[in-house]
């Protein structure tokens, strides 16, 4: 028999068990049979316990290894200590090179609308003042011909710097997007600050796991590895955390899992 024939003929096996249990039990209570009922609710029992124990246990294993592969994987800590902290850094400084980038624009740009509005006006009182005077020289047949020429030349201008107003007022509009990319920056940052905090609390629980493989353990003096730190232990723990460890997977190991 296969492995998977094993595995689907197993539960198959239990479930006829525990109904053939089940009416031996509902028939002994219908007899009134106390020693039988009594010792069919212990196997009963006893199963659903079974199951139990065998799932906390392969629960335990699963978690004690995960701790365990993540107190041996150099990258957590690296990423904890160097790519976070590196990638939250290069944000706000993209955040800071916006910001300036946004205040210099709405400087030029609130510096030149007064110029363009000195442009529209002297444009046109020039055209009011050439009306004036070719109203006044009206027999003079050459100078009305400049006069119309340079008045459609101020036209153009007056309508060039009602186009420029236009388009500052629109650029300091849009210098909204500094604010709303920041705001969308600064979301990003806190949760890299949120997701390194977890991360350096999880590599503190699993310190003394990757402390036990002697990283620089044996080249640093024992003072300086108590200022140092290597997450929290119990009082009672000191040297001897790295024995729990290893009693933990004897224990598992004892217990079949």
């Amino acid at each position: 028999m296969t492995q998977v024939q094993e595995q689907d003929f197993q539960p198959v096996v239990g479930r006829e068990k525990r109904l053939a249990d089940a009416r031996a039990l509902v028939e002994a209570i219908e007899n009134e049979d106390s020693s039988s009922e009594a010792q069919l609710i212990g196997e009963l029992t006893a199963a659903y316990s079974g199951n139990i124990f065998d799932e906390v246990g392969r629960m335990t294993r699963e978690v004690h290894d995960t701790l365990r592969s993540f107190a041996e994987d150099e990258r957590l800590g690296a990423l904890a200590e160097d790519e976070m902290p590196d990638a939250r850094d290069r944000l706000r400084y993209v955040i800071t090179l916006t910001e300036q980038a946004a205040t210099r624009t709405l400087t030029v740009t609130e510096e030149a609308t007064p110029t363009a509005e000195q442009i529209v006006e002297r444009s046109q009182r020039l055209k009011d003042e050439l009306a004036k005077v070719a109203a006044s020289e009206a027999d003079n047949a050459r100078l009305g011909g400049v006069v119309e020429s340079m008045t459609r030349y101020l036209d153009s201008t007056t309508r060039c710097g009602e186009r420029l107003k236009g388009q500052f007022t629109e650029i300091m509009m849009a210098q909204e997007f500094q604010d709303l990319s920041g705001q969308l920056l600064m979301r990003v940052i806190d949760l890299l600050e949120q997701l390194e905090e977890k991360l350096v609390g999880l590599l503190q629980i699993t310190a003394p796991v990757r402390n036990a493989k002697g990283e620089d353990s044996k080249s640093v003096a024992p003072a300086e590895r108590a200022e140092d730190g290597v997450g929290p232990q119990l009082p009672s723990a000191g040297d001897n955390v790295v024995k729990n460890q290893d009693d933990v997977d004897d224990l598992l190991a004892s217990l079949g899992f």
